[in-house]
């Protein structure tokens, strides 16, 4: 399974230190080049440098400039790349918090996973053993805006 994924997605679990395990995962991970222009001054960089130097991400570029222009009329640069890319090459799904992107991709038939949804599934393959109380305080506390009790609600599924 082949799939786009967007900056707070790649922060969030670098910053947990879950990052590495999405190749559990999936097959390939695609990063739009804004993207990882997003991540090259953050703390996660050297993370995602080695899911591409192993072989296991590769950055590209959306060359659908028509549909990226569209798409960065109503989102950041990062979502509207990951968008187009995710449609360009026809990935399985695409990472992305954002809800104004969820809902955008969603208008183009796309299969939505977000960061709590990935560590959801990390959980599930018992890949992570943390307990949803101590990963959604990390959360919070690294600054991923989410509920609490939503966290709780969707880890504890």
């Amino acid at each position: 399974m082949k799939a786009t994924v967007n900056t707070s997605v790649l922060i969030a679990l670098g910053k947990l230190g879950y990052l590495r395990l999405v190749k559990k995962l999936f097959d390939k991970l695609v990063i739009a080049e804004s993207v990882f222009e997003e991540v090259k001054d953050s703390e996660v960089f050297e993370q995602v440098n080695e899911l591409i130097n192993d072989g296991f991400a590769r950055v590209a570029r959306s060359t659908r400039f028509e549909l990226l222009n569209m798409l960065a009329l109503n989102l950041g640069k990062g979502e509207a790349e990951t968008i187009a890319l995710a449609l360009e090459i026809e990935t399985d799904v695409a990472m992305l918090d954002d809800l104004k992107a969820r809902k955008l991709a969603r208008r183009f038939k796309m299969k939505i996973v977000g960061t709590l949804g990935v560590i959801k599934a990390l959980i599930d393959a018992k890949l992570v053993k943390e307990n949803p109380e101590s990963l959604c305080e990390r959360l919070i506390e690294q600054g991923f805006w989410i509920d609490r009790e939503l966290c709780l609600k969707v880890l504890r599924k």
